[in-house]
C-alpha cells in the first residue's frame, strides 16, 4: 500500500466513525425503555372507602412513558365514578350504598404501552358500635357521663363539639365538620357552628345536640342512629352539685377520713359543700348540698341521681368566730333516708345522730353506727369551736331540683323513683362512690329501720 492510499484509507475511517457511535446510542435507549415496564396497581385508599364519605383516590402508575391515558370495565358504586382519558384515573365521588363492585382499569402510556390492574371497591358502613352504643358518637371537652339520651356533657364556657363514626371496618373517621349540628330546644340552647362550636344559652336547662352526618338521621327509622349529647347549662346548682363530687373524694382519701366499712353499710349520703356557720354568742348554720341513695327498691343497686338538699338551724352556746364548713352524712337506714325526702327532719330529734368514726379503726363505733340513723362528718377549713348539727334540719330543694334538671320533680321521684338521669355534675361523685362503695353490705334490709 502506499503511502497516499494509507491516507486515503485513514480518512475514510474517521469520517464513517460518527455513524457507529449514534448507533450504539440508539440501541441503549430501546434497552433503557425495554427494562423499564409500565405497571398498574390498586392504591391502598381503595381498601378504605366508607359510605357516605366522600372519595379523591388516584390510581396512579409506575414505569412506561407519560403522558397515560385510562379506561375501565366493570363499575364502581353508587355514587362514585372514575375520570377517563389522559391524565385520567381519579376515583371520586360519594358511595351511598356498601355493595361491593368489581372495576379492571387498563392503563395506555404514550408509546403504546399498556398494564391492566383489577380490584373489588365494598365501601365500609356505620356499624354502630361506638362506645355510646351508635355509629356516629358526641363528646366534648369537660365531665361526660353515659346516660339513657347519650352522653351528658357540662361546660362552663363555650365547647368544641366532636362526631366520631364508627365502621364495619374497624376504623374511626372524625367527622365534626361534614356533620350538620343543631341545638334544641332553639333559641335557649345557645347557638352551634357548622363545625361543631357550641356556644352556652343564657338560661338554666337541658338541652340536646344532635349531628346529622350526611343522609343518616336520629329518629331511629330508616338512617343510623345518631347519638344525642346533652348540654347542661352553667347554673349555681350544677357547680355545688359538682363541689360535692370533690369534697367527697377529698375526704374519703384522708387517712383519718370516712372509713370504707363504715361507707359500704351506708343506704345515702348527703353532702353539703361549704356550709357558713357563724356565731357571736348565738351560734348558727345554713348551707345547701346534695343527696344520692344507692338504686333499687331496697337500697341495693348503684348510687343514683342527687336530689338537693338545704341545711338549715341554729345551736346557742358561747361561740365565736366564722367559717366554712364541708358535711358529709350518711344515711343508715331507709326510714332516715324516705324522711329527709318527704318532709323536714331535724337532727337529733326526728332522726338520730353521732358522730361518725374516723380512719381505719371501726371496731370500737360499731355499736354506735348500728343505732344511729344518721353519721355525720365534717371538714373545717379554719378554725372553729363546737361544731355540731344538733337542732339542725334538713330538707329537700324543691327549688333548686327545678333549676338543675329544668322540670318540677319531687326529691322522692329523683332518688328513689329514678325519673331523672344523673346530670353530668354528679360524675365525679357518683364515680367515687361506686368505686369506693360498690355494694351495700349493711346485712338484712328488714331489720333496718325498724
Amino acid at each position: 500500500m502506499t503511502s497516499r492510499q494509507f491516507h486515503r484509507l485513514t480518512v475514510f475511517m474517521l469520517l464513517g466513525l460518527p455513524a457507529v457511535c449514534f448507533g450504539q446510542t440508539t440501541t441503549t435507549t430501546v434497552v433503557a425503555t425495554s427494562t423499564n415496564p409500565l405497571n398498574a396497581y390498586a392504591p391502598p385508599c381503595i381498601s378504605q372507602v366508607k359510605q357516605y364519605v366522600p372519595v379523591s383516590c388516584q390510581i396512579t402508575p409506575s414505569g412506561g412513558t407519560q403522558p397515560y391515558s385510562y379506561t375501565f370495565t366493570g363499575g364502581f358504586p353508587t355514587g362514585m365514578s372514575m375520570s377517563t382519558g389522559l391524565g385520567g384515573g381519579l376515583l371520586n365521588g360519594t358511595p351511598t350504598d356498601i355493595t361491593g363492585v368489581q372495576a379492571a382499569v387498563t392503563v395506555t402510556d404514550a408509546r403504546g404501552g399498556t398494564a391492566t390492574t383489577s380490584f373489588m371497591i365494598t365501601p365500609a358502613g356505620l356499624a354502630g358500635s361506638g362506645p355510646c352504643g351508635s355509629s356516629v358518637c358526641i363528646t366534648g371537652s369537660g365531665y361526660a357521663i353515659k346516660t339513657g339520651e347519650g352522653y351528658t356533657v357540662t361546660t362552663l364556657a363555650n365547647v368544641q363539639m366532636t362526631a366520631t363514626t364508627y365502621w364495619s371496618d374497624g376504623s374511626t373517621l372524625d367527622v365534626t365538620a361534614m356533620a350538620t349540628w343543631a341545638c334544641a330546644p332553639s333559641p335557649l340552647c345557645g347557638s352551634i357552628s357548622p363545625t361543631g362550636l357550641y356556644t352556652s344559652g343564657k338560661t338554666i336547662g337541658t338541652y340536646h345536640v344532635t349531628a346529622t352526618f350526611s343522609g343518616v338521621t336520629n329518629n331511629g327509622g330508616s338512617g343510623v342512629p345518631v347519638t344525642v349529647a346533652t348540654i347542661e347549662a352553667h347554673s349555681k346548682e350544677g357547680d355545688r352539685v359538682a363541689n360535692s363530687g370533690m369534697v367527697m373524694r377529698e375526704i374519703l382519701q384522708l387517712r383519718s377520713g370516712i372509713p370504707e366499712a363504715v361507707l359500704q353499710k351506708a343506704e345515702c349520703v348527703i353532702v353539703v359543700p361549704s356550709t357558713l356557720k357563724f356565731a357571736v354568742g348565738v351560734g348558727g348554720s345554713y348551707g345547701r348540698g346534695v343527696m344520692t341513695c344507692r338504686g333499687g327498691p331496697n337500697f341495693q343497686g348503684p348510687w343514683g341521681a342527687p336530689s338537693m338538699i338545704a341545711l338549715g338551724g341554729g345551736s346557742f352556746g358561747f361561740q365565736v368566730g366564722g367559717q366554712a364548713t364541708d358535711f358529709v352524712l350518711l344515711l343508715m337506714n331507709d326510714r332516715a333516708a324516705r324522711s329527709i325526702l318527704t318532709s323536714k327532719v331535724k337532727i337529733g330529734a326526728t332522726a338520730s345522730a353521732a358522730g361518725g368514726p374516723v380512719g381505719r379503726e371501726t371496731t370500737a363505733a360499731t355499736d354506735l353506727f348500728l343505732r344511729a340513723e344518721i353519721l355525720s362528718y365534717s371538714r373545717a377549713r379554719g378554725l372553729f369551736a363546737g361544731v355540731s348539727l344538733e337542732g339542725s334540719t334538713l330538707r329537700p330543694d324543691n327549688r333548686a331540683n327545678r333549676n338543675l334538671y329544668g322540670k318540677d320533680v319531687a326529691a322522692k321521684a329523683i332518688v328513689l323513683q329514678g325519673e331523672v338521669s344523673p346530670p353530668s355534675s354528679a360524675l365525679e361523685l357518683l364515680s367515687v362512690l361506686n368505686a369506693k362503695s360498690p355494694a351495700n353490705k349493711s346485712g338484712d334490709r328488714s331489720s333496718k329501720g325498724k
